[in-house]
């Protein structure tokens, strides 16, 4: 009875790991399609991604893609394998009718050429960004190219897409001159305004993306195009279908766009993590995204990006947008080299950083006319050319209304004004003739930078404009270390040795750890980088052994640890055995 027993226990153990093993294999409810080759094709032999694109969209195998599991609009997945993908089917569907000063957008989704439209939710999961990369061939001219991806829909339809670990590079969209304007009594100079067709999102844009706009070509900046600077928003051609994006270990870099958002151009909720986006050029906003939806960005990265409003990011809408793990730095404009924040948005940064950017005229690090509210955010080394003495260039405030930037744990350290683009171009050598403006503002009247407390500056800048309470410090330097990867995902600025900083700031609720996931203190840092207060040895005796932290692991000790563990699973056998 006793082997009887035995027998019986493990056919029970088998049974239950069987039945449990059921309950955990997913229930196939959705389409799985893998692409097998990196040929740009439609049709014919093989599964390529605009044909598993197409299958997504179509509800059906396209091409020599076979889907398993069935379509489902709203769960399919495409698996893109390690490889570099090549697009070379060019051709637009995105044109316009009319005569001026009367244009109608014409946006016929069609992912056989040019861009890859997406207009079904799906999800997109590449091997890796540094593996898998989606490109136009070097042989395509940038007049030929297009963006990578464009999510768009004329239907009604909510159209939900996931893209992870993948890079979108080389896309380009193009501007197209339709005719002479009516003059503008405004311009610098009196000459004819223009209609140009213009499209964006360089590598990847959510919603319309297009319209035509009338421009003067004597003015720069975020002044230069009527409404939001050539974009538009599937609400105003109106399409009852809503959009969203995901973006996790993407890499979108070096894409170009003669129109709003080189990088990225979202109309609608965008959720970015542990993303990269860098080295793309906006000839109007929004050098590495411009955004106008609810959007989340967390440990990501915007750098070496160029605009004329927003070389980083450009913010516009009635929109919640927060960074929180996240470093601008590198990026430039003539406004808001690293972020501008038009009215209506609100914005929380946390844990974040902005460093080394540049602003053709104010703003190089934050500039904006919204609400925000700043926790242990660091704004060090940013540059600007303004010339007006209330110019700020860490923050700078343009008032429209109601402006209330809060900032708690803020170090703002070494934003200087005064550099001239024309002389350096790639910016300035030396910065020690420049002025400090780590705070201020524009448009004739003094913004609102509120203080919750607890916050450095480098100069006395702040004290003008920020109400400050007996925490804050100001004209100390802050001892700060260049702009270096000191773990984390995301580049940031240690603090030094006898920093002001240290210990100098206070608890914020939710925010437990820094940007790079270290710690806090009870009483923690100011910015973004905490320094961990040592733990004391213990005093309490007892053996005298002592571990070294740097010590490396010896792999003999797992071979020692699987014996003892081997053995004692024996023992407790027999035990068992016995027992019965």
């Amino acid at each position: 009875m006793k082997h009887l027993d035995l027998v019986f226990t493990g056919r029970r153990s088998l049974l239950s790991l069987a039945i449990l093993a059921a309950f955990a294999l997913p229930a196939v409810h959705a389409a799985t399609i893998t692409v097998d080759t990196t040929t740009d094709k439609v049709g014919g032999a093989g599964c390529s991604l605009r044909d598993a694109v197409m299958s997504v969209n179509a509800g059906s195998n396209q091409g020599g893609c076979t889907a398993v599991g069935a379509y489902d609009p709203a769960n399919d997945t495409i698996n893109l394998p390690a490889g570099t993908y090549n697009l070379t089917l060019t051709g637009l569907d995105e044109s316009y009718t009319g005569t001026a000063p009367t244009f109608t957008v014409v946006n016929t989704p069609d992912a056989s050429k040019g861009d890859i439209d997406i207009t079904k939710s799906v999800r997109i999961a590449g091997a890796g960004a540094d593996t898998t990369i989606i490109q136009w061939a070097a042989a395509v001219t940038d007049a030929n190219r297009d963006r990578i991806f464009h999510i768009y829909s004329t239907a009604v339809a909510t159209v939900n897409v996931a893209i992870e670990g993948l890079t979108i590079t080389g896309g380009r969209t193009n501007q197209e001159f339709i005719t002479n304007g009516p003059d503008d009594p405004a311009s610098p100079i009196v000459q004819n305004t223009e209609y140009y067709f213009r499209r964006a999102g360089g590598g990847v844009a959510v919603g319309a993306g297009a319209n035509v706009v009338l421009i003067d070509p004597a003015l720069v900046g975020d002044e230069n195009a009527t409404g939001r600077g050539g974009s538009q928003k599937p609400g105003d051609t109106a399409p009852s279908a809503s959009f969203s994006l995901t973006l996790s270990g993407v890499k979108v870099l070096g894409n170009k766009a003669q129109g709003d958002g080189a990088g990225i151009y979202t109309a609608s909720p965008l959720t970015m993590t542990n993303a990269v986006v860098s080295t793309n050029i906006s000839t109007v906003n929004g050098g590495g995204m411009y955004n106008e939806g609810n959007t989340s960005v967390t440990n990501s990265t915007f750098s070496g990006n160029k605009a004329e409003g927003g070389g980083g990011v450009l913010l516009t809408g009635s929109n919640t947008v927060g960074f929180s793990g996240t470093t601008l730095s590198g990026n430039r404009a003539v406004g808001g080299g690293a972020v501008s924040a038009r009215s209506g948005v609100t914005v929380a940064m946390t844990n974040s950083t902005i460093s080394g950017n540049l602003a053709d005229d104010v703003g190089a690090g934050y500039y904006t006319n919204s609400p925000a509210t700043l926790r242990f955010v660091t704004i060090a080394n940013n540059i600007a050319s303004a010339d007006s003495p209330a110019a700020g260039v860490g923050i700078n405030v343009f008032p429209s209304g109601a402006v209330s930037v809060s900032l708690k744990n803020v170090l703002l350290a070494a934003n200087k004004k005064g550099w001239d683009p024309v002389a350096e171009p790639d910016g300035p050598a030396d910065t020690t003739s420049l002025l400090s403006a780590n705070c201020g503002y524009t448009g004739g009247a003094s913004g609102t930078i509120d203080s919750a407390g607890y916050n450095l500056s480098s100069d006395t800048s702040c004290t003008a404009d920020l109400d400050q309470l007996a925490s804050d410090k100001n004209n100390v330097d802050p001892k700060i270390a260049a702009l270096a990867n000191n773990g984390g995902t995301t580049m940031t600025h240690a603090l030094l040795g006898g920093s002001p900083a240290l210990g100098a700031g206070s608890a914020v609720t939710g925010v437990t750890l820094d940007q790079r996931g270290v710690t806090r203190d009870a009483t923690p840092d100011i910015g973004a980088y905490e320094v961990p207060t040592p733990v004391a040895p213990s005093s309490s005796g007892g053996g005298g052994c002592t571990v070294n932290p740097d010590a490396a692991f010896d792999p003999g000790l797992l071979a020692v640890l699987a014996a003892a563990m081997g053995g004692l699973l024996l023992r407790r056998r027999r035990v068992n055995l016995v027992r019965r």
